[in-house]
């Protein structure tokens, strides 16, 4: 569910800015601001579409399946607005065309995202509020945990290079400024490339206000173009032991998607190519 914006992947949001053509390479040791503001926000696309399938996998290894056409769309902050996503659920069958809609928005809007359903056996669209992260659970990330977050937001410390699956990475732990924060901080893991244009995050880990891990996020990534998607994102949950899988295919980059493409009507039509 990428736009900061990236989603980017897909979701939601700051602005993610372009970055030059031309490989920068990367000094002996970076500061803390290099490395975020190079390697957290890449470049998504002005839009996308691909096929998301999503794994739940829970602690006695039970599965249930699911795919979707996703459909999404940076709009850069214009009428405050961050990204705009739809996702048509194609999998399984009993829950076939089913459609949810979400417009993320600026942190200075100060407006919370809007989010909508389609329920066929209704065939009305009901609008939802925001969910309870508490809720949320099953699916392994929640709205705020999808957003992109602006620099501003979080205290940013370099913990320095270290080793992970034999690769190495540089990590920043960030704590949110905010007096009560959804976690006391996050901890994230860059991929130490020779360029800025390939360092990538590759894990996250959120630490709960008692300061305990509750979950953690490892992102595969494939580049089309110079737009930088989701191949893969796997979200374990310390507290639950849980795992949601989340793949990626069929992903088609700037296709020239519209406002249309992002209405209510359109929940109804289902997903046309």
């Amino acid at each position: 569910m990428q736009s900061v914006v990236r989603r980017f992947k897909g979701y939601p949001l700051a602005v993610a800015l372009a970055l030059s053509t031309a490989p920068i390479c990367v000094a002996a040791e970076p500061t803390v601001e290099e490395v975020v503001k190079n390697c957290y926000y890449k470049y998504a696309g002005d839009d996308q579409r691909s096929v998301m399938t999503a794994i739940l996998r829970d602690q006695n290894g039970d599965e249930q399946n699911y795919e979707f056409v996703r459909v999404w769309k940076d709009y850069s902050g214009e009428g405050d607005l961050v990204d705009k996503v739809v996702i048509y659920t194609l999998k399984p069958l009993s829950q076939r065309d089913i459609a949810f809609m979400r417009w993320g928005y600026t942190l200075d809007s100060g407006k919370e995202a809007e989010q909508w359903v389609y329920l066929p056996e209704t065939r009305m669209v009901r609008r939802l509020v925001k969910r309870d992260p508490e809720k949320n659970g099953d699916w392994g990330l929640n709205d705020e945990e999808l957003r992109i977050r602006g620099y501003e937001e979080d205290e940013h410390t370099y913990l320095g290079v270290k080793v992970f699956e034999q690769k190495q990475f540089y990590v920043v732990e960030s704590r949110p400024k905010s007096s009560d924060p959804e976690y006391s901080k996050l901890v994230y893991w860059y991929r130490k490339t020779d360029d800025w244009d390939s360092c990538v995050e590759g894990r996250r880990d959120y630490y709960d206000n008692q300061g305990l891990l509750a979950k953690s996020q490892f992102t595969k990534w494939d580049k089309i173009g110079d737009a930088w998607i989701w191949r893969s994102a796997v979200v374990k949950n310390a507290k639950t032991n849980t795992t949601v899988v989340y793949k990626m295919r069929d992903v088609e980059v700037n296709v020239g998607l519209d406002d249309s493409d992002f209405s209510k009507r359109s929940l109804k039509l289902g997903h046309r190519r």
